[in-house]
């Protein structure tokens, strides 16, 4: 099948599967998570399969970089799933060109391999990162010219197929400051600590230049603004971005706090908000890694939404970041043989009334996915009353011609 028509039939089928009130209701709910306000119901998050998708073409990394409708129409296959849930999902596209796309800028060397995105092969020797100074204008540099052209790419063919505000673009991969600056200079950063703090810190300014850059650039291209719009995929209108942290998670609470806080912090305050995200270790599997960093992520004032892969206690870590009004995004471990209506009730027994939860669910099957959205919201009106709060819409999604 050639790339055009397999563009023009997963449009067909985005198109066949958007509903546009129940688009709105999710950017309305997900928006009252971030700002820590009640919404009619808390968000619950999944995906389903769609039988049409199976027949197109797939396409690996090295063809999706280098070709933006390939990449467009892989992205377009998760949003049709998103769009056939009829779950408080929301739709979204990227320039998906990898975490490389800070590192690069600093003149890292990257591959673009076809099992997987693109990775960075060499480190930035410290000489050349002594006295780097990232400029204003980012074109020309690293994967920059590659991102805008997807941006460009994948917003004309929303627009051309009618899909614009019904499936939005967000922000590349930006990674976080620590992220890049790691991704930079490899591994030796772990000893630039204690050998030349003033190099990390410096480091650490132009890491946070590039994550404020990248994001700035695809946000105004994305056509939302800086501090609202999707972010990598939930909508806010208190702030805009995500933020990783997966380096971050294994420094101690001391050098986090000293060379890495300030700097989320300042990032995250230009998009007036954020949330972030940060992967390790084995779900559920008792681990604890970046779980004491979480009292140093609470005092950042523009954070407005944690994310993280390993728990321990999930339940008592989840509880904690709610206690600092601060929104939950993720899920909850089920037990092998929970009933589902068990784990929901459990779940929103976390909640302090119908806010401060982005919910992504755990179900086994299609019979469960059929019924789940009914019975979360049957349970929250058992749970929280009936009575909803009065409804306020969010502002129209910007529109890129």
């Amino acid at each position: 099948m050639e790339t055009s028509e397999a563009l023009q039939r997963v449009c067909a089928l985005a198109r066949d599967k958007a509903d546009a009130d129940r688009l709105e209701a999710a950017r309305r709910r997900q928006a009252a998570m971030f700002r820590w306000e009640e919404a009619d119901y808390i968000p619950m998050i999944f995906g389903v399969e769609v039988p049409e998708l199976k027949d197109l073409p797939s396409y690996d990394w090295r063809e999706q970089f280098h070709d933006p409708a390939k990449s467009f129409i892989e992205q377009m296959k998760g949003a049709v799933r998103s769009l056939a849930s009829g779950s408080d999902a929301i739709a979204s596209l990227r320039a998906d060109t990898g975490v490389v796309n800070g590192p690069a800028l600093f003149g890292a060397q990257i591959d673009v391999p076809t099992h997987t995105k693109p990775v960075v092969t060499r480190y930035v020797p410290k000489e050349t990162l002594r006295d780097f100074a990232l400029p204003e204008d980012l074109r020309g540099l690293g994967t920059v010219d590659r991102i805008i052209e997807h941006m460009e790419h994948h917003a004309a063919a929303l627009e051309a197929h009618g899909l614009r505000g019904l499936i939005h673009l967000h922000h590349c991969d930006t990674q976080g400051p620590f992220d890049i600056a790691e991704q930079t200079r490899g591994h030796e950063i772990f000893t630039d600590f204690y050998e030349d703090p003033e190099f990390v810190h410096h480091l650490m300014d132009q890491s946070t230049r590039a994550y404020i850059g990248l994001s700035a650039l695809t946000k105004r291209l994305a056509g939302d603004g800086e501090r609202r719009g999707s972010a990598s995929g939930f909508w806010m209108e208190n702030g805009g971005v995500r933020m990783c942290d997966d380096s971050g998670i294994l420094l101690s609470a001391r050098v986090f706090e000293e060379f890495v806080l300030p700097y989320h912090t300042r990032a995250l305050a230009h998009f007036g908000g954020g949330w972030i995200h940060y992967c390790g270790g084995v779900p559920a599997g008792g681990r604890a890694e970046g779980l004491h960093i979480h009292p140093l992520y609470f005092r950042i004032p523009d954070l407005k939404g944690l994310n993280f892969t390993t728990g321990r206690d999930w339940v008592a870590e989840v509880r904690k970041v709610l206690e600092r009004r601060i929104a939950y995004v993720g899920g909850i471990p089920r037990a092998p043989e929970e009933g589902l209506e068990a784990y929901l009730a459990r779940v929103l027994a976390l909640c302090p009334g119908r806010k401060g939860m982005l919910f992504g669910v755990a179900l086994k099957n299609d019979a469960e996915r059929a019924v789940a959205m009914s019975a979360w919201r049957r349970l929250q009106d058992e749970c929280f009353g009936r009575k909803r709060p009065r409804r306020t819409a969010t502002a129209p999604a910007a529109r890129v011609r």
